[in-house]
Order: C-alpha cells, then sequence, then structure tokens
C-alpha cells in the first residue's frame, strides 16, 4: 500500500492537533478513541493500535524495501 496524503493540521497554543476527518472515517477512530504516537528517523508517526517499537520498525522498512 502506498502512503495516502490525507491533509494537514495546525499545532494549537495549546498543543493540541485536529485529527483529519478523512483519517477519522477511513480508520474508525471516534471521539473515545486512543491513537498512538513514534518518533522514527525524524518522522512522527500516528498509529490506531499500540505496536512495539520492533514492530513499528518492521512495518516501515518492509514497506520502504518494496519501493
Amino acid at each position: 500500500m502506498e502512503p495516502k496524503f490525507i491533509g494537514k493540521a495546525r499545532l494549537t497554543k495549546q498543543g493540541q492537533l485536529t485529527l483529519p476527518q478523512e483519517a477519522r472515517e477511513d480508520l474508525s477512530i471516534d471521539a473515545n478513541s486512543e491513537v498512538y504516537w513514534y518518533e522514527f528517523n525524524d518522522t512522527l508517526v500516528l498509529v490506531k493500535d499500540l505496536k512495539s517499537p520492533s514492530e513499528l520498525m518492521n512495518f516501515v522498512m518492509k514497506k520502504k524495501r518494496k519501493k
């Protein structure tokens, strides 16, 4: 699966972001959902389901090799 651009968000003074509606709909994320953030090679990654750092690294590296 190729990366899909969803949109952009502006960080508020309080440090909050709004997840674009298309992403919420595509991933079935509602107001009570939790999401998880990882920093990987100067990239911020948001995932719906909690992953171990090694699982995330394997997923990202596998996607890079397919390109």
